[in-house]
């Protein structure tokens, strides 16, 4: 059985000494990790001091745009989608965009000589916008140090349940629950995470029978279609966790039932973090309190 992964302080991740080979990502390592942090630490350091708005599918490349804006002293923004009218408010914020934004920011390989520091908890930030459901999506900021402590509570709650899973998702990580579970909780506990969003059920398939942490969320629980072959996932899931909304009994049923996992729910938001959590198995069980919740 693998040792327990040692998890590393967010604000240490770019200067912990680490073997240059570690896996980030499954074709991925440490050193390349440290590269494109140091470059986009470069691209970004004339943006000290302001705000800018970053956004990038590949998983990867945006959690080393992310740490090298950290590096930079500028607080990224993670808008939760590229529509016009979001564009143009962040436009008129002041904010520069980055990534895969219209017209954002890139970096080129080569550092330059930038060195990396260690990031003050909390003076590092980040904005993400609340999902809008009651109104207008708001803008909420959460430091280095709130951040830590969430991916604490994760790793205490359910890393032995994880172990030494490669970590992928159907959910984007321009949002607090893919941002925890998808990159930071995997970065700081050196599990491998997939660069590429899972879009369709039939991409989950090709999954297993090597170890997997799934990250989902109910609309992609309650369409496992029957007829698709789930035996290699089955033999390697892990876990799988969801949150973003209600799973629905049945889809929890159907979850455990194909996949022999009784799904992990995760309850809370953008503005309060995870709150509470319970074993999905159809049975509502009571909510269970994260590490550091009281009610």
């Amino acid at each position: 059985m693998p040792a327990e992964p040692i998890r590393l302080p967010l604000s240490q991740l770019a200067i912990a000494d680490l073997p240059g080979d570690t896996p980030v990502a499954p074709d991925a390592d440490r050193a390349h990790w440290l590269l494109r942090v140091r470059a986009w630490a470069r691209a970004l350091q004339s943006l000290r001091g302001r705000d800018v708005a970053l956004a990038c599918e590949d998983g990867f490349e945006f959690s080393a745009a992310l740490f090298g804006a950290w590096q930079a002293g500028a607080t990224p923004w993670m808008p939760a989608d590229a529509l016009p009218a979001t564009l143009q408010r962040l436009h008129d914020a002041g904010l520069a965009f980055a990534g895969d934004l219209p017209g954002g920011m890139q970096a080129m390989d080569g550092d330059d000589g930038i060195e990396m520091h260690e990031l003050d908890a909390d003076a590092c930030a980040l904005v993400l916008f609340t999902s809008g459901s009651t109104g207008e999506p708001a803008a909420i900021r959460k430091t280095l140090r709130q951040l830590d402590a969430e991916v604490g509570a994760l790793e205490s709650a359910f890393g032995a349940t994880v172990g030494d899973a490669v970590v992928h998702a159907t959910v984007s990580h321009q949002h607090i629950y893919g941002l925890l579970f998808r990159i930071l909780w995997p970065l700081s506990t050196r599990r491998p995470f997939a660069r590429r969003r899972l879009a369709y059920t039939e991409q989950l398939t090709a999954l297993g029978p090597q170890p997997v942490a799934l990250v989902a969320s109910p609309a992609h629980l309650k369409r496992l279609p029957e007829t698709q072959d789930w035996r290699s996932l089955s033999q390697g899931l892990q876990v799988v966790f969801s949150s973003g909304g209600a799973l629905p009994v049945d889809a929890a049923r159907d979850v455990q039932r194909l996949w022999a996992q009784a799904p992990i729910e995760v309850f809370g938001s953008t503005e309060t973090g995870g709150i509470a959590w319970r074993r999905g198995d159809g049975s509502r069980a009571p909510w269970q309190p994260l590490p550091g919740v009281e009610w």
